[in-house]
C-alpha cells in the first residue's frame, strides 16, 4: 500500500502579544469589534482571565497573517475556537481551504501564538 504523502508546509507564522496592552485596547468596544468575533469576546467574557484569552487570540490571528502572507486579512475574519477537548482551531473567512495548525500559550503577562499553514 502507497504511502501518503505528508503535507506541505506552505508558511509559519509566529507572534506574541503583551495582555497590558491588549487591555488598555480592549476598553474601545470599536477596537474589540474590528478585531474578534463574537464568539471569541463571548469566550473571553466566561473566563477571570479575559484579557490574556483576548492576547492569545490576537496573537493567533497575527500568527495566521504572517502563516499566510496576507496582510490584506481583516482581523475579525479569522476566529478561533477551541475544539470539545480544548485544542485550538483557526478558521478563515474567505480561505475555506485553509489548513491551519495553531498553538497558543499564555502567562498573565504575555500570550504567543505559533501557526503553520499547509498547501
Amino acid at each position: 500500500m502507497p504511502r501518503k504523502a505528508a503535507p506541505a508546509v506552505a508558511g509559519l507564522g509566529v507572534d506574541l502579544a503583551e495582555v497590558a496592552r491588549i487591555r488598555r485596547l480592549a476598553a474601545n468596544p470599536r477596537f474589540l469589534k474590528k478585531v474578534f468575533t463574537p464568539g471569541e469576546l463571548a469566550y473571553a467574557a466566561k473566563s477571570r482571565n479575559r484579557y490574556e484569552r483576548l492576547a492569545a487570540r490576537f496573537a493567533v490571528k497575527e500568527a495566521v497573517i504572517k502563516a499566510l502572507d496576507a496582510t490584506d486579512l481583516p482581523l475579525n475574519g479569522i476566529e478561533v475556537e477551541n475544539t470539545d477537548s480544548g485544542r485550538p482551531q483557526v478558521s478563515v473567512k474567505g480561505r475555506r481551504g485553509a489548513r491551519l495548525l495553531v498553538s497558543i500559550s499564555h502567562t498573565a503577562a504575555y500570550a504567543c501564538a505559533a501557526v503553520i499553514a499547509f498547501e
